[in-house]
């Protein structure tokens, strides 16, 4: 129980402060639309993980490469579209986030979550592992481990959409654009990552960093 307690912890917090394509989407929409539309694009993971985390332990092997070559492509393609809607939208005044608008990102970001490969890399080759092994342990251990890595994960993205709509508050509109304008590249570059990563296969580099955790937690627990 312990182990599963501090590896979905210390996983779920790697994964929520890593910047990102996800996290950088998060800070653009708080610092643009405010808090709270940076908050419902921030718990997109309680529910794309949770699909992503069924799908690959029901599967239980991994998902063919040209799969996952096509779904980095695709969603390369949608994050770079989102960097460019968020570099026009850096000339714009911060506005309330309106529904339709709201509604709209959501399903951008629906999308990006469930496209992007890395969390089907991570939930295929360390997260979905780690979780039948705890659930073998006890059910109350897989659900220690999945709740965890999420309250953290979730947690550490409320944590960006907070502070980006703290500059929102506190910031003048040259500094706010100044700061979209970074968002806007965070995006840029995080989709080219992507499509290059895809084109070329390189899906063990997304979860190194997950792994290492992995190792270091079964010294020190175990």
């Amino acid at each position: 129980m312990t182990y599963a307690l501090v590896l979905g912890s210390l996983l779920g917090l790697f994964a929520g402060i890593a910047p990102g394509a996800f996290s950088g989407l998060v800070a653009a929409t708080a610092l643009h639309r405010g808090f709270r539309a940076g908050l419902l694009i921030a718990a997109i993971p309680l529910v794309s993980e949770v699909v992503v985390l069924a799908v690959t332990a029901a599967l239980v092997s991994r998902v063919p490469p040209d799969v996952l070559r096509w779904m980095g492509l695709c969603g390369g393609i949608l994050i770079l579209y989102l960097a460019w809607r968020t570099f026009r939208e850096s000339a714009d005044p911060p506005t309330p986030d309106p529904g339709q608008d709201s509604a709209r990102r959501i399903s951008e970001s629906v999308g990006l979550a469930l496209l992007s490969p890395a969390p089907w890399v991570f939930w295929l080759l360390v997260g979905s592992p780690l979780f039948l092994s705890a659930w073998r342990v006890g059910w109350a251990a897989g659900l220690v481990f999945v709740g965890a890595y999420l309250f953290f994960m979730v947690g550490a993205n409320v944590g960006w959409a907070a502070l980006a709509a703290y500059g929102q508050r506190h910031l003048d509109d040259a500094w706010t654009r100044r700061l979209m304008l970074a968002a806007a590249a965070v995006l840029a570059v995080a989709g080219s990552v992507l499509i290059w990563q895809s084109w070329i296969g390189n899906f063990q580099q997304m979860v190194s960093g997950s792994e290492a955790i992995r190792e270091s937690v079964e010294d020190r627990v175990r």
